[in-house]
C-alpha cells in the first residue's frame, strides 16, 4: 500500500471456505450465479426473467439484509482449453499443428468471460461484533492492540461457529439454488481469485496456489494481497508481480425517474457492449416494505407539496416534477400491493487499463456510454482507495454518497446475469465433457468466444443432430467443411454425403496433412453398391429399406401396385441372393397385370444413369471406414427444386432422391460396423432432399437416437429450413446454424427452426447477416449472432467453396488429387479385392453376382479378381480387379506406404458405352507420431504489444470422445 494508507492495510476478512466468509464483525455467504442469454428472447420472456429475479432476491428473508453483487471478467484460459481439447484427439498427424495455430489465434484475441457473484450477509458474529459497533469499541481496539503487542492474538475461528454459519449458508443456498437465479456456492478458489483479481486491477488471472485449498485463514488471506496500491485522486496505480495496472472506480449518481423495460437496454448489462471489460460492484440493503413505504410516502408528499405550490402560483408544472410524482406513486403502489423489499444501493463500476492515459479514455467512454440512456456516472475524486476496499468480498459501504433508492424490480431489470455467451459451456468440476474447437466469436451487444463440437451432445445425453441452413453464398458449406476438418484432424471417422462435390478439395487437404481421406464418386462405383439388400443389418431391415426405396421411385402408386410391390419384395427377400434387380425380374414374370406394369416401369428406370448403383445384382463391395474421412459424391445428380411437390418429380429426380436416401443409409451402416465407443460423424449435404420425404424424415431421429449410444454426430446442411421443420427432425436437433435468408416464407421457417420469436427485429437481423455470419442456437438453447472465424487467410482460401477462386494445394497432392479410392481397406491396411461371378438367368440375360476374394492372414490381398463381363444391350461392363498403392516399390503384401500411387498398378475398373475409366486405390498415410506444440513460453503483458502466448503441453492420453 502507499504510505498514506499504511494505517488501513488490515483486511477485515478473517476466514473463508467453500461455504462462508467471516470478517471481524459479520458472516457472509457468496454464491456463483450462472449467466443467461438475453438476445433473441421475446419481451414477454425478458419481463418474466426480471420478475423471477425479483422474486428470488425477495426470498432473502432477513432483517435489513445486505447483499453484494459482484460482476467480474476473467481472462479466457486458452492454454487450459487447448490442453483439455488435445486429450480428446488421437494425436495423429496434422492435429498438433492446427491446435497450436488455433490456440495462438485465440490467445491473441484476448477474450474474457463474464462471472457473476452474489454475496449475502448472514448476520453479526457474537460479542466482539456487537462491541465493535458500540460504545465499548475503543476498549476493544485498545485490548486488541495489547494482544498484538504481546504476541497473544489468536485469529483462529472456533469450529462451532463455522458449523453454525455453514448451516445457515446452506439453507439460504438451497433457496437461491432452487430459484430463477440457479445459484451455487462459490468455492474458496473463486473467492481467493476475487481478492487477487480486484487488487491486481487486470483481466489477467493471477497465479493460483499450487495446492487446492478449502479453507483460508487470516495469514493466508493477507498473502493474497501481494503488491502495492498507489492512491490517486481519480485513479489507482496497482503494482503486483505480474506488472502494473491503473484502476478507476465510478459511481452511479443519477437514474431517470422512469426506466422503460423490457424495451430499453438493461442498465447493468449495458456496459457489456463496450470493447473493454467493465466490472460492477454493487452493495445493496433490502429494506422491509413497512419501512420502505414510509420513505416513499415522504418523497411523494414532498413532490405533491411542490406541485401544489407551483399550481397556486399559476405556473405550469415542470415535466420533471410531474414524472417524479408519477414515479413516486408507482413506487408506493408497488410496495404496498406486492409487499416487496425496497433497495438502498451503492452501485460502482470498475475500469482497468495497462496505462494511465488509456484508463482515463475508458472512463470518458464509459461516462458517455451511460449518458446515452439517461444515467449519470461520476468518477469520485479522492475516494478511489475507499471504493477499492468496498469492492472486496465481505467488506462494507465506505462511501455513503450516491445512494440510490430503488424498487427491487429496478435491480432485477438491470439483468445482472445477462450475457451473450454461446457454444460449448464450461464444465463444472466433476462434470463430463470438454470444450470443443474454436469456430468464431459473438457479434452484436458484446464479444465472446464461441466453441462447438458436434460430438459433445452425445456425452451429455442429448440428441446429436445439427442443422446448418441458409441461402447459397452465406457460408453454410464453409462452416460444414470447417467442422469436418476439425473432427478429421482429431481422428474422428467421418462419412460425407456430398452431391455437389464441395468436399473433394478438403479430402486432398486432409491427405496433405497426413490423414486418411478419400473420395468415392458413386457414378463410377461398383454396381449394386447401394442395393438395400446388400448392406442392411438384418432381413427385416433389408425388406423395409427396399420397400421405401421403391416408394421413393414411384410415389404415385395405386393400392394394387403397392400390394404387388410389397409381395415381390417379400418373395425375393426369401431367396439366397436378394436384390432390387431380382425384384424387377419377379414383377416382370408375374401374371398379374399390375405387377407386369410395375415391373416394366421399374425396368425402364433401372436403365437410367446411376440406376445400376441400386438395380444391379448385389455388388457386395465392402469398405473399411475406421479412421477415414470418406466423401461420397454423386456427380450429375438431378435433385428437384424445393418448390416442386413430390407428385410432380420427374423420373430422374425420383431416382436422385432415392439414391441420396440410400447413400445416407449406406454411410450410417458403414459407421455402425465400428466400435460403438469410437467417435464418428455423418455429414449430409442437400439434406432437404431426404428430410422432405416421410422416409427420409424418419432417418434423422433414428440416427440421432443411435448417436447417443454409438458416439455418432449427424450434421444436416440444407438451403431450406422448412424441410427440417418436421417434428421428427426438430426434436432431434441439438444445435442450429442459420445463415442469411431473405425470402419471406423461408425467414419465418428459420425463426421456427431456431425457436425464437419471429419479430420484426429478429427477421431484420437474419436478412442483414453478412457472409460468414449466422444465428446460432447452441446445445443449451441459447441463441445469438456469431461470426465464423477460419483463423487465418490460408485456411480461408483452403476452405473457400467459390469456384472462381483457386485453393492452395500441396505439390505432393497434385499427383493424386483426382484419384479415387475404390479398393476395400481391411483393418490392418491391406487391400482386399473382390471378384464378380457370372450368373446366367433363365431368361437368357447374363447378370453379375459378387464373389469376395480371400484375404491372407498378413493382411495382403490373397486372390485377384478376374473381371466378369456383363453383356446387356451391347454395353460391356467390367468389374474391378485389384489396385495397389506404393511409394517406390510396393510391399510384399501390396499395401501403400505414403499414399502415393505407383505407375501401372491401377487396372481398368469399368468400360461403359465405349469409354474406359481407370480407377486407383489409395491408402492414407500412417501416423507420423505426436508433434509438440511450438508455442514459446513467456508472457507479453498487454496482448497487443506483440507478446508470445504461454506454451502449452497438453497431457497425452486416450481419446475422451
Amino acid at each position: 500500500m502507499s504510505a498514506r494508507a499504511k494505517g488501513t492495510t488490515r483486511l477485515p476478512v478473517r476466514y473463508f471456505d467453500d461455504r462462508i466468509l467471516l470478517t471481524e464483525t459479520h458472516a457472509w455467504a457468496y454464491y456463483r450465479l450462472p449467466t443467461h442469454a438475453y438476445e433473441f428472447i421475446s419481451p414477454e420472456e425478458r419481463e418474466a426473467f426480471a420478475v423471477n429475479i425479483t422474486v428470488a432476491l425477495a426470498a432473502i428473508r432477513m432483517p435489513e439484509a445486505e447483499v453484494h453483487l459482484r460482476i467480474t471478467h476473467r481472462s479466457y484460459p486458452a492454454a487450459e482449453w487447448a490442453a483439455r481439447l488435445d486429450a480428446t484427439s488421437d494425436g495423429g498427424p496434422g492435429w498438433r499443428d492446427y491446435l497450436d495455430e488455433m490456440y495462438r489465434h485465440v490467445w491473441a484475441k484476448d477474450f474474457w468471460a463474464k462471472e457473476v457473484y452474489l454475496g449475502v450477509r448472514l448476520g453479526q458474529r457474537g460479542m466482539r461484533a456487537q462491541l465493535s459497533g458500540g460504545i465499548l469499541s475503543q476498549f476493544l481496539t485498545a485490548y486488541r492492540s495489547g494482544e498484538q503487542a504481546m504476541g497473544l492474538i489468536d485469529e483462529a475461528v472456533p469450529e462451532s461457529e463455522i458449523g453454525r454459519w455453514t448451516e445457515h449458508a446452506e439453507r439460504l443456498g438451497r433457496a437461491l439454488g432452487g430459484s430463477a437465479l440457479g445459484a451455487r456456492h462459490a468455492s474458496s478458489d473463486e473467492i481467493a481469485w476475487l481478492f487477487r483479481h480486484t487488487l491486481s486491477g487486470s483481466a489477467e488471472e493471477p497465479p493460483q496456489s499450487a495446492v487446492r485449498r478449502r479453507t483460508w485463514g487470516a495469514g493466508e488471506i493477507e498473502a493474497l494481497l501481494e503488491g502495492q496500491v498507489h492512491n490517486g485522486r481519480t485513479l489507482l496505480r496497482l503494482e503486483h508481480p505480474g506488472g502494473e495496472a491503473h484502476l478507476a472506480l465510478l459511481s452511479f449518481s443519477r437514474f431517470p425517474d422512469v426506466m422503460s423495460f423490457p424495451d430499453g437496454e438493461p442498465w447493468l448489462h449495458y456496459a457489456d457492449s463496450l470493447p473493454f471489460p467493465v466490472e460492477v460492484s454493487s452493495r445493496m440493503r433490502l429494506i422491509p416494505p413497512a419501512k420502505a413505504s414510509k420513505d416513499v410516502g415522504r418523497r411523494l408528499a414532498h413532490a405533491r407539496d411542490m406541485d401544489a405550490h407551483i399550481r397556486e402560483a399559476g405556473a405550469d408544472v415542470p415535466l420533471a416534477l410531474a414524472e417524479q410524482v408519477e414515479a413516486a406513486r408507482m413506487l408506493e403502489h408497488g410496495i404496498t400491493k406486492e409487499r416487496l423489499p425496497f433497495v438502498y444501493g451503492w452501485h460502482r463500476l470498475l475500469v482497468t487499463a495497462p496505462t494511465k492515459d488509456l484508463c482515463q479514455r475508458r472512463v470518458d467512454a464509459l461516462t458517455e456510454h451511460y449518458r446515452d440512456i439517461g444515467i449519470d456516472v461520476v468518477n469520485s475524486t479522492g475516494d478511489q482507495f475507499s471504493l477499492l476496499r468496498e469492492s472486496l468480498p465481505g467488506d462494507r459501504v465506505r462511501l455513503s454518497s450516491y445512494v440510490q433508492r430503488q424498487p427491487l424490480y429496478t435491480i432485477a431489470g438491470g439483468v445482472p446475469t445477462a450475457a451473450v455467451e454461446l457454444g460449448d459451456r464450461a464444465v463444472d468440476a466433476g462434470g463430463e465433457g470438454w470444450i470443443g474447437p474454436y469456430i468464431g466469436e459473438t457479434l452484436g451487444r458484446a464479444r465472446s468466444i464461441v466453441h462447438f463440437d458436434p460430438l459433445l451432445a452425445a456425452v451429455r445425453n442429448r440428441p446429436t443432430a445439427v442443422a446448418i441452413t441458409g441461402e447459397p453464398g452465406g457460408g453454410k458449406t464453409t462452416l460444414a467443411l470447417l467442422l469436418i476438418l476439425q473432427l478429421a484432424l482429431r481422428g474422428v471417422t467421418i462419412a460425407v454425403i456430398d452431391p455437389k462435390g464441395d468436399a473433394e478439395p478438403l479430402a486432398a487437404l486432409l491427405r496433405s496433412q497426413g490423414r486418411k481421406a478419400r473420395v468415392l464418386p458413386l457414378g463410377s462405383a461398383a454396381p449394386g453398391l447401394l442395393d438395400p439388400f446388400s448392406f442392411g443389418d438384418d432381413l427385416a431391415e433389408k425388406r423395409t429399406m427396399a420397400t421405401e426405396t421403391l416408394r421413393l421411385l414411384l410415389p404415385r402408386m395405386s393400392e394394387e401396385r403397392e400390394s404387388a410391390m410389397i409381395q415381390a419384395v417379400g418373395a425375393v427377400a426369401a431367396t439366397d441372393r436378394p436384390s432390387l434387380g431380382r425384384v424387377v425380374r419377379h414383377l416382370e414374370r408375374s401374371d398379374d397385370p399390375a405387377s407386369k406394369n410395375l415391373g416394366a416401369v421399374l425396368r425402364s428406370m433401372s436403365e437410367m444413369r446411376l440406376a445400376r448403383l441400386c438395380f444391379a445384382p448385389s455388388g457386395g463391395q465392402r469398405i473399411d471406414a475406421a479412421g477415414w474421412t470418406t466423401v461420397f459424391t454423386l456427380a450429375g445428380l438431378t435433385l428437384p427444386d424445393t418448390a416442386i411437390g413430390r407428385q410432380d418429380f420427374s423420373y430422374e429426380q425420383r431416382l436422385s432422391v432415392a439414391l441420396l436416401y440410400l447413400v445416407s443409409q449406406f454411410a450410417r451402416r458403414l459407421l455402425n460396423g465400428m466400435d460403438r465407443r469410437l467417435p464418428k460423424a455423418i455429414f449430409l449435404d442437400e439434406a432437404w432432399a431426404i428430410t422432405s420425404t416421410p422416409e427420409g424424415a424418419k432417418l434423422v431421429p433414428e440416427v440421432s437416437r443411435m448417436g447417443r449410444s454409438r458416439n455418432t454426430g449427424l450434421i444436416l446442411v440444407s438451403q431450406n429450413a422448412g424441410d427440417l421443420l418436421h417434428e421428427q427432425v426438430t426434436n432431434c436437433l441439438s444445435a442450429v446454424f442459420a445463415f442469411r435468408s431473405t425470402e419471406r416464407v423461408e425467414v419465418a421457417n428459420v425463426m421456427a427452426l431456431l425457436g425464437v420469436e419471429a419479430s420484426d427485429e429478429n427477421r431484420a437481423v437474419l436478412r442483414s447477416l453478412g457472409n460468414g455470419e449466422c444465428i446460432f442456437r447452441d446445445l443449451d438453447g441459447r441463441a445469438g449472432r456469431i461470426g465464423i472465424d477460419l483463423i487465418s487467410d490460408e485456411w480461408r482460401r483452403r476452405l473457400d467453396t467459390n469456384p472462381t477462386r483457386t485453393r492452395p494445394v500441396q505439390a505432393s497432392e497434385e499427383a493424386v488429387q483426382d484419384e479415387v479410392a475404390q479398393a476395400e481397406v481391411v483393418g490392418d491396411g491391406a487391400v482386399q479385392a473382390e471378384a464378380a461371378q457370372a450368373e446366367v438367368a433363365e431368361d437368357g440375360i447374363v447378370r453379375a453376382e459378387p464373389a469376395q476374394a480371400g484375404v491372407a492372414e498378413g493382411g495382403a490381398a490373397e486372390g485377384g479378381a478376374g473381371p466378369s463381363e456383363v453383356v446387356r444391350d451391347g454395353v460391356v461392363q467390367a468389374e474391378a480387379a485389384q489396385a495397389e498403392a506404393a511409394q517406390d516399390e510396393p510391399d510384399q503384401d501390396g499395401t501403400a506406404q505414403n499414399g502415393t500411387v505407383q505407375d501401372g498398378t491401377a487396372e481398368e475398373r469399368a468400360v461403359q458405352d465405349g469409354g474406359a475409366r481407370a480407377e486407383a486405390a489409395q491408402e492414407g498415410a500412417g501416423d507420423t507420431g505426436e508433434g509438440e506444440a511450438a508455442a514459446a513460453a513467456g508472457a507479453g503483458g498487454d496482448r497487443g504489444d506483440g507478446g508470445e502466448p504461454p506454451g502449452i503441453r497438453p497431457p497425452r492420453g486416450e481419446p475422451a470422445m
